[in-house]
């Protein structure tokens, strides 16, 4: 590839087609003919040519530079894609990749299995929650950023890759596998005594579909009510939170209206007929990470009556943006700011959130918990305790007695009461654990995040999303809220 001081007409190209996306030709025309681009390749020029840096960087990466400096100033969500970002956004969108289905992240600076994603070559593989990543393909991850490392593991499917493992008790391993089409869970749903909890992660393709299939699951079951869960939902794709609401509302109410310069994105979205409109009690639950298409959905939810939304203010942020190739052969992208959308009432959402209904304490983890979690002592507990000659804490029995729906209550309560003198046991005789005058104030959080450890271990992270759900207690109390919350009329 060229340096910089190569012909830079290329960027100037460029930089005339980020322009040309976003404005109509005749304004495009006016703006080339009243301002001269001879200042902006003039600064590209003299960064080449001068610029101190032991790093040289070519073309691309100034014409990146360049591009994504001219949209950062707009608003904070307003941004250029290089290929590697446009290409991160799509596959999010579409809510698949190529890959082998596992989640990763730093444990104790190394990088570590979180879980494998039922289904998929790493589980059927044998990957476990805890195992550490030395080598992708022959190359260290000593120094490797966690990005860098998913960006090397997906690929096209029918592609292999080699991962070489190091899990505790046993030599380094290589696990070769053949990448596939991996699509994520997003919707999580469950029924806790006679109510359906359904989560959704964020808002993708097939979001409205997946979540229609369990609430008819729900519906066939006569459950008295549902908790639609989209705390920490960062929102997605428009046209599903759309699809989402109108499964929740009868026909002809408006869901969202979008206000923005051209008259192309003023709109109002309206709830149309379908085969059937869920209409039990619901609680919806949102906090201060939700935002976009969740607040799109619980705000018009909120206007028409049809939910109680119980948590924390959600995030904030009502902005619309269009996302416009910009490259000649469309690998990279602008995402502009085009609109602002409302609720049903035309309440304003941007920088300034939805308030619940009902207000809930805000989940807390207590200082020590938190510090055993990020060292990573719960992960390694899961990979050391059953294997450490107690003989009735072997990994069948924990499988068994976290899944207690076999147990009667006085044997639930014997097991509960062993496992706890287990787990107090080995964090108060560990480097970096507890001590014993710290354990009354963490046994029971303790408890619950070994349990969660070893089923992300044993049966993956969504099996433990799926577990975690009895310890949450703003489920416990939207459980609450559903026997007040009298059936709706869908009239307002």
């Amino acid at each position: 590839m060229r340096r910089l001081n190569a012909p830079i007409l290329a960027v100037a190209l460029a930089v005339a087609a980020v322009a040309a996306a976003v404005l109509p030709a005749a304004a495009l025309g006016a703006a080339q003919e009243s301002v001269s681009l001879k200042p902006l390749l003039e600064l590209i020029d003299l960064v080449g040519k001068h610029y101190a840096t032991d790093t040289p960087m070519t073309e691309r990466d100034l014409l990146d530079r360049s591009l994504s400096g001219m949209v950062a100033d707009l608003d904070r969500y307003s941004e250029f894609l290089d290929q590697q970002k446009f290409k991160d956004l799509q596959e999010d969108t579409r809510g698949s990749f190529g890959g082998v289905g596992i989640e990763i992240g730093m444990v104790l600076g190394k990088l570590s299995v979180i879980a494998p994603i039922e289904g998929t070559p790493a589980e059927k593989a044998g990957l476990l929650g805890g195992d550490y990543i030395a080598y992708i393909d022959g190359v260290s991850t000593d120094d490797m950023k966690l990005m860098d490392a998913v960006h090397h593991i997906k690929g096209p499917p029918g592609t292999k890759v080699r991962l070489t493992i190091l899990r505790a008790g046993y030599q380094a391993k290589d696990y070769t596998m053949v990448r596939a089409v991996i699509t994520p869970v997003n919707i999580r749903s469950r029924v806790l005594d006679d109510v359906g909890y359904v989560a959704i992660k964020s808002f993708s393709e097939r979001t409205s579909e997946d979540l229609s299939e369990a609430l008819e699951g729900f519906r066939a079951r006569g459950l008295r009510g549902v908790i639609l869960d989209l705390r920490s939902n960062p929102g997605g794709l428009l046209e599903e939170a759309v699809r989402v609401t109108d499964l929740f509302l009868p026909e002809g109410k408006l869901i969202v209206s979008t206000e923005g310069r051209d008259p192309a994105q003023r709109t109002k979205r309206y709830s149309m007929r379908k085969r059937f409109v869920i209409d039990m009690p619901m609680v919806v639950l949102i906090n201060e990470h939700s935002a976009s298409a969740s607040e799109i959905v619980s705000g018009a939810l909120k206007d028409w009556g049809r939910a109680v939304l119980a948590g924390r203010r959600s995030f904030g942020k009502a902005s619309v943006q269009a996302i416009q190739p910009v490259s000649r052969d469309r690998s990279q992208a602008v995402r502009l700011t085009v609109a602002r959308y409302y609720t049903p009432l035309h309440r304003e959402i941007h920088e300034v959130g939805i308030e619940p209904d009902v207000r809930l304490p805000p989940l807390t983890m207590s200082r020590t918990v938190r510090r055993l979690m990020d060292d990573g002592i719960f992960v390694r507990m899961a990979q050391e305790l059953p294997a450490s000659g107690t003989g009735w804490l072997d990994q069948s029995a924990l499988k068994e007695g976290l899944l207690v729906s076999g147990l009667k209550d006085q044997s639930k309560g014997r097991f509960e009461d062993r496992l706890s003198d287990e787990v107090r046991r080995w964090l108060e005789n560990r480097e970096g654990g507890v001590t014993p005058e710290e354990w009354p104030d963490v046994a029971e959080e303790s408890l619950v995040q070994f349990k969660l450890a070893i089923m992300r271990r044993a049966k993956g992270e969504e099996a433990a999303r799926k577990f975690a759900v009895e310890f949450d207690p703003q489920v416990r109390q939207a459980g609450a809220l559903l026997k007040l919350a009298a059936a709706p009329s869908g009239k307002k």
